[in-house]
């Protein structure tokens, strides 16, 4: 009888305490969790923007090489100034058509570097018409490709080096693309980087 008894007083303290706190842990894992995954949802998502950008900056410059081509014109025309070796590029809707900027400062004082985002058709560009300014900034850097018939080896010159002040032929370019942008008061920056040379 006294067994039947007990049983009836239901959970002591001690057994509430320690189902709260197994309930509690599990509520807190899972809102952790959560929040690490937004987090990681939205920095991959930056991270993929940026990656795009770097892309299409390679892709710019490729076009034009290949339009020259097609023109029949000097490979490199219109791709860089004399002397320049860092760009910004600027698509021109009204002539369907990429041109080049030369920049004489670097990324982080450069204001021309800046992206914009045009909220009605979600189009990324350097034009700040009608447009929102992000936290993303894009450079092209242009280092020259030299051919060293001595040896039969390229050589890459360091940024603003020109293969006629060493006498040898410019066969290409190495295009990096750089992107920094800020997130969560970090700086990132994130680079591609090619080769165009002058061989069909």
């Amino acid at each position: 009888m006294n067994k039947l008894i007990k049983n009836k007083f239901g959970l002591t303290l001690i057994e509430v305490v320690v189902a709260l706190g197994v309930v509690t842990t599990g509520v807190i894992s899972g809102l952790t969790l959560t929040t690490f995954n937004l987090t990681t949802a939205m920095s991959s998502a930056t991270r993929l923007v940026a990656a795009n950008l770097a892309r299409e900056g390679i892709e710019v410059i490729r076009q034009k090489r290949d339009s020259n081509w097609l023109a029949n014109a000097p490979w490199n025309q219109g791709i860089v100034e004399a002397n320049k070796y860092r760009l910004t590029v600027y698509f021109n809707e009204a002539s369907n058509q990429w041109t080049t900027v030369s920049q004489v400062v670097d990324i982080a004082n450069c204001s021309d570097c800046q992206i914009y985002l045009n909220p009605a058709t979600g189009v990324y560009s350097h034009n700040n018409i009608g447009t929102l300014p992000i936290s993303y900034k894009r450079m092209i850097g242009l280092k020259e490709i030299c051919w060293q018939a001595a040896v039969s080896a390229e050589v890459i010159l360091a940024a603003g080096q020109k293969c006629a002040d060493v006498n040898q032929p410019l066969v290409g370019y190495e295009v990096e693309s750089l992107v920094t942008w800020t997130e969560n008061s970090r700086a990132h920056s994130l680079s591609v980087v090619d080769r165009l040379y002058d061989w069909r």
